[in-house]
């Protein structure tokens, strides 16, 4: 697990170094997982970061010791620890409204979020999407504007970015629920490679009270996202819907 947290920590020494945000990779490059490094996955991940002034680890301290490791069998070890839920990504089955069940209180305060995401551009691979966020925030709504990428079939080789002002770093899919009728994903589960800040979304709130919860309550708390070290103890807030059906008009409005 140090070891796992290790190759995490460093991803964030380099983004005090990287100057401008950069934009995702295009789709020019290899598909990860078959032509591109695992290692090379974490280093764009890396690079999709806000820049911060801020250190909250001693990462010099953390990336001097990483260069004495096998950094090859490293990174396939987080990534096998992130990804393994994972299978290759139908982008388009991810597209629509989300409602966000399980958060970090301790990153997003707002209550009762709603996801949207929008396609932009598609072709075979390789995809670009819009990502639009409505909360509440001491009873007003607030609106938060990402966007994501797609450039390969696999885990890992989709980013994005929420626009929230606590979010520095983009979140990967970790784990996507059973299709619907539809044939669109039922839930999803979204993290980072700390496994910190963690969200659920899910398109049915009854199903996924009924059907979803406690495998995900399952999944969270067995491999590392429930409560991981990099939370300081906090632990994921699982949203009361019944509340947020209440106090947020959007839950119910189709049309936003």
């Amino acid at each position: 697990m140090i070891i796992l947290l290790l190759i995490s920590f460093t991803l964030f020494a380099a983004i005090n170094a990287l100057g401008p945000v950069r934009p995702f990779l295009p789709p020019t490059l290899p598909q990860p997982g078959r032509d591109l490094p695992v290692m090379r996955i974490f280093e764009n991940y890396a690079a999709s970061c806000r820049p911060t002034n801020k250190r909250d680890f001693n990462v010099d301290q953390l990336a001097s010791l990483l260069q004495s490791l096998q950094m090859d069998e490293v990174a396939i070890k987080a990534y096998k620890s992130i990804f393994f839920a994972m299978g290759d990504m139908q982008i388009e089955k991810f597209m629509g409204k989300w409602y966000t069940v399980v958060d970090s209180k301790e990153i997003h305060k707002e209550d009762c979020p709603i996801f949207y995401f929008d396609m932009i551009m598609q072709s075979q691979f390789t995809a670009t999407f819009t990502s639009k966020q409505y909360a509440l925030l001491n009873n007003d709504v607030v609106t938060n504007e990402g966007y994501g990428s797609m450039h390969g079939p696999e885990p890992g080789a989709v980013l994005i970015t929420t626009g929230h002002g606590s979010d520095q770093c983009p979140y990967f899919p970790v784990r996507l629920g059973g299709l619907n009728d539809d044939g669109d994903y039922q839930y999803m589960i979204l993290s980072t490679p700390l496994k910190y800040p963690t969200m659920v979304l899910t398109r049915n709130l009854e199903k996924f009270e009924t059907e979803w919860r406690q495998e995900v309550y399952d999944f969270v708390e067995k491999y590392g996202f429930m409560s991981p070290m990099a939370a300081l103890n906090t632990r994921l807030h699982f949203t009361d819907v019944n509340v947020c059906r209440k106090v947020n008009k959007l839950y119910e409005n189709g049309a936003v």
